[in-house]
This record gives C-alpha cells, structure tokens and sequence, in this order.
C-alpha cells in the first residue's frame, strides 16, 4: 500500500487526495527529515557550556618506579654504596580552570547560540514550505498529464471515426486517397502524443514520490479535481508575509548572528581574568639516599589576568569585514522582500488572468463539442471537406489543453501566495 491509512485497498487502487500528499511530505520527505535533525542540533548547541562560561574540572595522576645503583660520599665522610636500590613516586591531583570574564564574549556566543536554534527553525520552516510547494506543483502537473492524456484519448476516437469515414468514402467514389491518408497521419500524431503523455505521466509520479519520500516502484493514482479557492486580500498577505514568511524571518536571524559574531571580535580588545584552582598530592619513596619517604598535599589557587596590547590590527580588521557582512546581509534582506513582493504581485496577476481564462475556455469547451458533433454530422453529409473537419478537431483539443493549462496557473498561483506567507503546510 502506498501509505498506512490506505487500509484494504491494494497499492494499484490507491487514490491519494492533496492533503494525503502533504501529509506524506510532511511526515516523510528526506529534506524535512534532515532538517528536523539540524533544528535538535541546534538545541544541543545552544548551552553555556558551547558558550565557554562553564570551569573546566580535569584529574591527572601518575606512578613511577625505578631500579638504580647508588654511590653517595657524603661530607661527613660517609659513605653508601648500594646495587639495586628502588625508587617510587606517585603524583595526582584536580585542577580547576574557569574564564569568569573573556570581554563579555561569553554572553555574545550565548546569544548567538539562542539566534541559530531559532535560525535552524526558521530554515525547517522554509524547507518544509518549499517542500509542500514542489508537491503541490508535482501534483498538479498529474492533474494535468491525466486530463490531457483523456483528452487525447478522446481525440483518438473521433480521429478513429474520420478515418473511418475518409476509407468508406475513398472506397464508394466520393472521396479522395490523400484524405485517408491525411486522416491516417493525423491518428498516428495523436497515438504518438499519448505515449509521451504516458511518459510524462510516469515521470512524474516518480518524482511525486520522491518528493513523499517513498520509494519511486509505488503505484498509485491521483484525484483528478482541481478545485480553485479564492484569494485572500493583498492587504492580509502582505501582514502575513511581513510576520511568518521564513525567508525574511531566517535573514533577520543571520543579521542578528553577525552582529553577535562583530560583539565576539570586540570583546577580544578587553581583558581576560581566570581563576586556577588546584589540589595535589605527591609520594615518593626511596629505598637508599638522604630522603627515604617524602609526601605533600594541600590545595592552591591563582588568579590570571591577560590584557591585550597590541595583535598586529587583526581585530581591527576583522571588525571591519563583519561591517561589510553586516551590510550585505541587510541587502539581502531589502532583496528578499523585493522578489518577494515581485512573487506576489504575479501571483495575484497570474491568479486573475487563470480565472478568466478558465471562464472562457470553459465556455468554448461547451462550444467546440458541439460545433465537432455538427461538422462529423456535415462531413457525413458530404456538407464539408475533411480538412474542414480536421481542423474543427485541432481547435476542440486546443481548447481543452488551454483550459487544464489554466486551471493548472490558477492552483500554481494560489500556491505560490501560501508559500510567501508561509501559510503553505497547512494547506
């Protein structure tokens, strides 16, 4: 089966509505998968241990044995000579290292921290918008393949009737050769398109499933209705896209990180304080020589204080450079709202001009079947020629081509408005 819900009915039978496409995106796409992943690393990240304001705390310990021979003459004219005498000396202890004050970078990288989680948000959002987006697209597409693979179909058929009739005629007298011909030529144009029509078709369902993270062998069929919603105003898509939409959402957050990554270079110009904290315990034994056993313990502290005089106007550089990404950043999002708001305004256009297109074709679909109906009945009649006829038939396939295609804009449109205002996954 093609997807868990689907109780009952065998894989080939499947009919997925756009909803159960989304949903599938929603909870299968590998893109949205990683990004969801990339969301929890952030979270991880995002502590005041990445941040460096924690101590470091380790424990070393170390023993050592030894064997040597010892000659010692001391001052008093004794002396000591020993082959093989031993020596042991063991040493632990715990140390303590803790930044209290780094010019406030600390707090800087905690921020940016805090910044990138709700960046790696906002990017989930966008690739989980893009996402639903591309499956609306590849969705509608099928829409499409499937009414224009009927329509040819259906073109076959009549194409069928006239070159039954050009043979009947060719072979009572009333007709001409070139006329079966022409008729048989155009049959043939109209089988070859359905096999690319059938090609497409395929192709696309592969990719459809690809973008639902399911493996491309699934069959399936899709709902053939394309049903056109109305459109919000644009006063209320442009509140929404000002507030949710996550292009301009995730670069207002990579502006926020730079100018805390320009407040972690500043603090480089300011003092460093650490404070160093120690235990440490130390044996050593020896079996010959002036000290036999010796043993100390006890803790100590220190306090250390850098402050930077002078590092070759590297600082100065790099604050220079996070000027300049600073600035190209807030061109970005001047050009971000500029596509969008182009985006918006053709979608809007685009949407309008579907709408009238769609009540025209609609319209001259109603009349193309009848005029076709009326010139098979003339070509009958011998009333009309057969080039007369072949081109009532070509105008009726224009027609109903022209009409998916519009249908087709209108969906594209109104998905494209929901993708700007972020409001797409909910679709």
């Amino acid at each position: 089966m093609f997807f868990a819900g689907m109780r009952g009915v065998s894989a080939q039978d499947s009919v997925i509505t756009i909803q159960d496409a989304i949903k599938l995106a929603v909870e299968h796409n590998f893109d949205v998968r990683i990004s969801k992943n990339e969301i929890e690393i952030g979270a991880i990240n995002n502590s005041w241990a990445m941040a460096g304001a924690l101590p470091e705390i380790s424990a070393t310990a170390n023993k050592s044995i030894g064997s040597s021979n010892l000659k010692q003459k001391l001052s008093n004219g004794t002396v000591t000579e020993k082959k093989g005498s031993t020596s042991q000396n063991f040493n632990a202890g715990i140390a303590v290292n803790w930044r209290v004050f780094d010019g406030l970078k600390m707090f800087a990288t905690k921020r940016k921290l805090e910044e990138l989680q709700r960046g790696g948000e906002y990017a989930f959002r966008k690739t989980l918008n893009e996402t639903v987006y591309d499956v609306i697209s590849a969705y509608y597409n099928i829409v499409t393949l499937n009414e224009q693979i009927d329509a040819t179909k259906e073109q076959i058929s009549l194409y069928e009737d006239r070159l039954t009739l050009t043979q009947r005629k060719y072979e009572i007298g009333t007709g001409a050769k070139y006329e079966t011909l022409e008729a048989e030529v155009d049959l043939n144009e109209q089988r070859s398109a359905l096999l690319s029509l059938q090609n497409a078709l395929a192709v696309a369902k592969t990719s459809l499933s690809n973008l639902l993270g399911q493996p491309p062998g699934n069959q399936y069929r899709i709902a053939d209705t394309i049903i056109i919603q109305p459109l919000p105003s644009m006063v209320d898509v442009k509140q929404k896209i000002a507030v949710q939409n996550p292009d301009i959402l995730l670069a207002n957050s990579n502006l926020i990180v730079l100018m805390e990554n320009k407040n972690e270079i500043n603090a480089q110009r300011l003092p460093v304080v650490t404070l160093n904290g120690f235990y440490n315990f130390a044996k050593s034994s020896n079996s010959a020589g002036f000290n036999l056993f010796n043993q100390t313990y006890g803790p100590s502290g220190s306090i250390g204080v850098s402050i930077p005089i002078f590092n070759g106007g590297i600082v100065k550089k790099q604050l220079q450079v996070s000027d300049v990404q600073i600035r190209n950043q807030q061109l970005q999002i001047d050009q971000i709202k500029n596509n969008i708001e182009t985006a918006l305004q053709n979608a809007y256009i685009n949407y309008e001009n579907a709408l009238k297109a769609i009540e025209l074709e609609r319209n001259n679909l109603e009349l193309a079947r009848e005029n076709i109906t009326i010139a098979m009945e003339r070509y009958k009649k011998l009333n009309i020629t057969a080039v007369e006829l072949r081109q009532v038939q070509i105008s009726y396939n224009a027609v109903k081509y022209r009409l998916y295609n519009a249908l087709n804009q209108a969906k594209t449109a109104e998905a494209t408005i929901a993708l700007l205002t972020g409001d797409i996954a909910n679709l």
